[in-house]
């Protein structure tokens, strides 16, 4: 207490999250390019989460519920993917299914979901365990997506390994900016409407 150092209040509202972190910079990104709009990103990130445990989804449906979500960006998995390595096959599965809850109850409010492809992780790092794996599980989660209707974002296929850091498995902050270029672009390809033609 001497130090200063704070607690967060007990109940806090939703915001874009830390400056490093890619909500936080998909904000910054959607403010510049629509700014007649008034565009929110919240970030309901929990770091350590994993996408198999009950209170996971539950979380979800209240964090929708707060911010009055009109679309959702759902990547999850990569806790459940490096704490199961020793049995992948199922780790997948029962991952996928997870999320696969996640997306049918958010869908089944009408609110349509961007499920994302995880980035690679580096191997023979302190928390690059899921590497050998992470493009089944992907896989997988490309086919669970178009069977539940969700727009996948294949976050994998255009992020490259150097923006990953020395834990193998987040990445750096340049990172962070290449997460948000790619939601931002999908957004935009989805929705962006070209002006109306001056007569």
């Amino acid at each position: 207490m001497t130090a200063g150092t704070t607690s967060p209040t007990l109940a806090h509202a939703l915001t874009a999250g830390l400056a490093e972190s890619y909500p936080f910079k998909l904000q910054t990104l959607e403010t510049d390019r629509y700014s007649s709009q008034t565009i929110g990103v919240f970030n309901a990130g929990n770091p350590g989460e994993s996408a198999q445990d009950s209170r996971t989804r539950n979380r979800l449906s209240s964090a929708i519920g707060e911010s009055n979500a009109e679309v959702v960006l759902l990547m999850e998995g990569a806790n459940d993917l490096n704490q199961g390595s020793s049995t992948p096959n199922a780790t997948i599965t029962a991952t996928v299914n997870a999320l696969e809850d996640m997306v049918r109850d958010t869908t089944a409010r009408g609110i349509p979901v961007m499920l994302a492809t995880l980035p690679p992780q580096r191997p023979n790092s302190p928390k690059g365990g899921a590497a050998s794996f992470l493009t089944r599980y992907n896989d997988a989660l490309k086919v669970m997506a178009d069977k539940k209707g969700a727009m996948l974002v294949d976050v994998y296929a255009q992020f490259p390994l150097d923006l990953i850091g020395q834990d193998g498995l987040h990445p750096t902050e340049a990172g962070y900016q290449k997460l948000a270029e790619i939601f931002q672009a999908a957004l935009a390809a989805k929705w962006e409407q070209a002006p109306a033609a001056l007569k």
